[in-house]
């Protein structure tokens, strides 16, 4: 069974909004935009999460005094594939879900060039954040609604 860390589906939400930000502006097409940052997370969400799985064979490998790639051969790193495969997927739904409502949210309001809604998302999940890293969630708000408007204004000059 493929268990999945909240702090992931959290920081893909992050992650497809803040690309949105820069991007929505100079993109118009909401299909293109979509499916570009989807396929971005769900690409860098696959390769991360094999990179973290072979390594956690190799670890084993070394445990066990085994022979190097020994372990690649076997049904365990077929499991490992299969369960990169399964997150970097769900990470990449999350991605779309992010990249979706931000941009059919991003022209509700705005004040100058930022984008109220998306800015306020970006706020609620940064504290999200801060209690997957015991931070301060005051501090995680400003952060991310600071990085919403950094973003908004780089995808505007962009």
């Amino acid at each position: 069974m493929v268990s999945i860390d909240g702090r992931y589906l959290v920081l893909g939400f992050l992650d497809s909004v803040l690309t949105t930000l820069v991007l929505g502006e100079s993109m118009r097409s909401t299909i293109k935009l979509v499916i570009i940052v989807t396929v971005i997370n769900l690409v860098t969400a696959f390769m991360a999460e094999y990179a973290e799985e072979r390594s956690s064979l190799s670890h084993i490998e070394r445990t066990l005094l085994m022979r190097k790639g020994s372990l690649l051969r076997t049904s365990l790193h077929k499991r490992a594939i299969y369960d990169a495969l399964i997150k970097g997927l769900i990470f990449g739904v999350v991605s779309l879900l992010g990249a979706l409502i931000t941009d059919l949210s991003m022209y509700i309001v705005k004040v100058l060039w930022i984008p109220v809604v998306p800015v306020i998302m970006l706020g609620v999940f940064g504290t999200l954040m801060s209690r997957y890293f015991r931070g301060n969630a005051i501090l995680w708000l400003i952060l991310y609604i600071v990085l919403g408007i950094i973003m908004s204004f780089v995808g505007t000059i962009i």
